[in-house]
């Protein structure tokens, strides 16, 4: 993203500082997939997302899934995404949305990875297209993360029995995140991821700034608040689900600050 174009390496610096020991980069039409994947193989601590997102498909080239496919299998990509449904903005017909969603997909399947999904107003929709999905595929075929959660309970717990994970990031901060707040508290534990969605969406107190990375440990700390629990334990758990989504080979994380 340009908002991490002069200061990068602090970026990087402060999240490890901060206890992150490995985070994913995903891509939003070919161009920043390129960058993600450039990005990973220039630092251990990132993965890549590979993906179109549904406000980014309009006036796709004819090969694009084609180039898709080639950095879907470069060294450092571990999810196709970010994709998705968006009735929100709608920036990008419905039914294209749907189409170039589906075909993503369908190159998950194929390559055997796991999806980042954006979802914003489209909740019956994309339930009904994860479902074929998830239907076609085997049991030990890792299936996503529904990313930046703004849905409610009854989604969540459709796409928990699909095998989805649901992750929260700064907005659950808010005062304002009623629904995301018992949607969270009600998550099944080892259902639960958590993200920044840098650079936007940062959590309390810096709401408003540019997010970064580091600040996904405020996310946590939330996280436990809500549900009671211990903040170390919960850093444990997300941490856990993270890696086993992802395949991602990474140390515990260090509490300290």
């Amino acid at each position: 993203m340009p908002e991490f174009a002069q200061d990068l390496q602090s970026v990087l610096l402060r999240a490890a500082d901060a206890g992150v020991r490995a985070m994913v980069c995903p891509g939003v039409d070919i161009p920043s997939s390129r960058d993600a994947v450039d990005l990973a193989r220039l630092n251990q601590c990132v993965k890549a997302a590979v993906g179109v997102h549904p406000n980014d498909c309009a006036g796709l080239l004819p090969d694009w899934m084609d180039r898709l496919r080639s950095l879907a299998t470069e060294p450092g990509v571990v999810a196709i995404g970010e994709v998705g449904l968006d009735y929100y903005r709608q920036q990008t017909g419905r039914e294209l949305q749907r189409v170039v969603l589906v075909a993503q997909l369908d190159l998950a399947a194929e390559l055997g990875l796991p999806v980042v999904i954006h979802n914003r107003e489209a909740d019956a929709d994309l339930a009904e297209i994860l479902q074929e999905w998830s239907a076609k595929l085997p049991a030990s075929h890792p299936r996503g993360v529904l990313h930046c959660f703004s849905g409610d309970r009854a989604l969540m717990e459709d796409c928990c029995s699909m095998g989805f994970y649901i992750s929260f990031a700064g907005p659950l901060s808010y005062r304002n995140a009623g629904k995301s707040v018992e949607t969270a508290v009600a998550t099944p534990r080892d259902r639960l991821l958590v993200e920044t969605d840098s650079p936007y969406l940062a959590p309390h107190p810096y709401r408003g700034r540019r997010n970064e990375p580091s600040h996904v440990r405020l996310v946590v700390e939330r996280l436990a608040e809500l549900r009671h629990e211990a903040l170390d334990g919960m850093i444990e758990a997300t941490g856990q689900n993270a890696a086993r989504l992802f395949r991602l080979e990474i140390q515990p994380a260090s509490h300290e600050r």
